[in-house]
């Protein structure tokens, strides 16, 4: 049985935290009188479970959404993200996508896939 664990990348707790610090720049500078901090866990967008990244130690994809140990297995989602980003990811998982579909057909083309 497949085990599936999401922690925090050491990264994620920085990125988050700068992300924090810059949004209270921009409501202050808008004259927010009180701001609230969104709790970090549960996000609203499952990502993270098949990190992407160039070597396969430190992921399961790369670049291109292809499992390091699958030839064939190409991961289409926001689970290749290697950790949440703000909000509204969609556009970037359709970009990603498209990128990807791009370079599968050129794959494809030469037979090596």
């Amino acid at each position: 049985m497949p085990v599936v664990y999401k922690g925090d990348h050491p990264n994620d707790a920085k990125v988050r935290s700068h992300g924090e610090q810059q949004a209270r720049r921009c409501y202050e500078a808008a004259g927010a009188e009180r701001i609230f901090r969104v709790p970090d866990f549960p996000t609203s967008h499952n990502v993270g479970t098949n990190r992407m990244s160039a070597r396969p130690e430190d992921g399961v994809v790369n670049k291109w959404g292809q499992a390091h140990d699958i030839d064939n297995l190409f991961v289409s989602d926001g689970s290749q993200f290697t950790s949440s980003g703000a909000e509204n990811p969609a556009l970037t998982i359709v970009a990603l996508a498209l990128r990807q579909a791009d370079h599968i057909a050129e794959r494809m083309q030469r037979q090596e896939l």
